[in-house]
């Protein structure tokens, strides 16, 4: 009991002291101005998460932390080997000139078209690749090379121009030609053949094929003399005189036919 009362006395001198009551003082004043600043309750907060890590760190999570920290500094060890650090000063001379920047968009749009690639683009691209090569097959002929230099002379002449227009004004045609007016066309050149082919007329054309090869013969052997005395010494030849009336009578035989001939139609 004397024991006790003689270290609260001992304890009572101690506080009672002006030195224990200074350094009281200004521990007071140091931890109300540590608490007024918010560092206290920092400090407890640290002091509260280090305990629940330290409470959180299984045998588990030691050994997964120890691993990454091994993996950590073997990573570590090749970046410090000279051929990394080469590798990073490349790096970093691409990235000054901004080629980095470049080969990134590069690669993002290389990966844009892989991801959009589906198998059926790849065979349509197949087919199409497949085709481009027959065609160049195709352009490699010798026969395919005349025929586009000969395609060149007719650009250059104008004549390919003339061709494409005809080739316009055909397609035209064939388009307009109704078929109404097919069977009218084939109609009237049935009728032409049934006139044209009977024997009468083809006696007629027949005799002046060869009344024409006759005189074109006889023009070659005897050339006409021109002049006024020439033609008047032909007049009074007797053979040219018929033919002159036959001529006259065709003419008028040729006048009543056509005007009947209006007059029916």
């Amino acid at each position: 009991m004397e024991e006790g009362k003689n270290a609260g006395t001992q304890l009572a001198e101690k506080l009672s002291d002006p030195a224990t009551v200074n350094a009281l003082s200004n521990l007071v004043d140091r931890l109300t101005e540590l608490q007024q600043t918010g560092v206290m309750d920092s400090f407890f907060q640290a002091v509260q998460a280090i305990g629940f890590m330290k409470d959180g760190m299984t045998d588990t999570m030691v050994n997964k932390n120890a691993a990454m920290a091994e993996s950590l500094m073997e990573i570590a060890s090749e970046a410090a080997s000279p051929e990394i650090m080469a590798s990073l000063k490349e790096l970093k001379e691409i990235h000054r000139t901004g080629k980095l920047k470049d080969l990134f968009e590069l690669t993002d749009n290389i990966s844009f078209m892989l991801n959009s690639t589906t198998t059926k683009m790849v065979e349509r691209n197949a087919e199409i690749m497949e085709k481009l090569y027959g065609i160049a097959n195709e352009a490699a002929d010798p026969a395919m090379l005349e025929a586009v230099r000969e395609l060149k002379g007719l650009q250059k002449s104008g004549n390919l121009k003339t061709m494409a227009e005809a080739s316009y004004m055909l397609a035209f045609m064939t388009n307009a030609v109704t078929d109404s007016m097919v069977n009218r066309i084939s109609s009237f050149a049935s009728m032409f053949v049934e006139e044209v082919a009977t024997p009468h007329l083809t006696d007629i054309i027949r005799g002046t094929i060869k009344c024409m090869s006759k005189t074109v013969d006889e023009a070659k052997a005897d050339p006409p003399k021109p002049g006024f005395k020439a033609l008047m010494a032909t007049m009074r030849d007797p053979e040219v005189q018929m033919g002159m009336q036959f001529m006259a009578r065709l003419a008028r035989n040729l006048r009543h036919c056509l005007t009947a001939a209006y007059d029916k139609s």
